[in-house]
């Protein structure tokens, strides 16, 4: 047992002891990582943990013990892919490739080829005459159901139109939702300006900052494990 005085001096007492531990004992801040969860391994197609090592940057993957008894992949237990040489090299891949005279021409193949697309498959044309052709062949059938024919066979005939033309109906309507939008000239023009911009910033970027314009380029990486990388 204590005395109250006691107690409440204690009390004084404990936020200066966890200031002067917080000064002495600084936490340790976040790292910059801009490839995290952009970078797989490609052995195991795991996706890399930024991780720091001997004062700089790394990716790692870590494949325990236990895994590589179960599982027949040649990896080594840790992989390691040094921050400060990737990105060097992805950044000046990406200033070559979205470069303004290559990525117009890129655009502009892809609108060639979307418009290619775009042309009636021979497959839509079907369906489209199937539409048409259960049409014709209902009108003559409810004809015949109202001079006398037999209601059964009539109706078996009608439903078998009507069969026809939903599935043709059903295959137009998916195509339809898939057409992609063909590319016009002023959004070619507004992606490439875009592109472009971000190429600039990324060249200029710190390490720290990358992060979101790696992820607006849409960036999936792969690395291939070299010893001494």
């Amino acid at each position: 047992m204590i005395s109250t005085e006691t107690f409440t001096r204690a009390q004084a007492t404990m936020p200066t002891r966890r200031s002067t531990r917080s000064e002495r004992s600084p936490r340790t801040t976040n790292r910059a990582y801009p490839l995290r969860g952009r970078l797989r391994c490609g052995i195991c197609r795991r996706k890399m943990q930024g991780n720091y090592n001997n004062g700089r940057p790394y990716y790692r993957c870590r494949y325990p013990s236990e895994y590589a008894k179960s599982e027949a992949l040649h990896h080594p237990l840790t992989v390691y892919a040094r921050q400060n040489v990737i990105l060097p090299l992805l950044d000046a891949w990406i200033a070559r490739v979205f470069a303004l005279g290559h990525l117009s021409r890129i655009l502009h193949a892809m609108r060639d080829a979307q418009r290619q697309q775009s042309a009636p498959a021979p497959a839509l044309e079907a369906a489209r005459r199937v539409v048409a052709d259960s049409k014709q062949r209902i009108t003559p059938y409810r004809a015949a159901l109202d001079a006398g024919a037999d209601p059964t066979l009539v109706a078996g005939w009608i439903t078998e139109a009507q069969t026809e033309q939903t599935a043709a109906r059903q295959q137009l309507a998916t195509a339809s939702r898939t057409k992609q939008e063909i590319l016009t000239a002023d959004q070619i023009h507004h992606v490439i300006k875009t592109l472009g911009n971000m190429t600039d910033r990324l060249q200029a970027a710190a390490h720290e900052n990358k992060t979101p314009l790696y992820a607006d380029f849409g960036l999936e990486l792969e690395y291939t494990h070299v010893s001494g990388l």
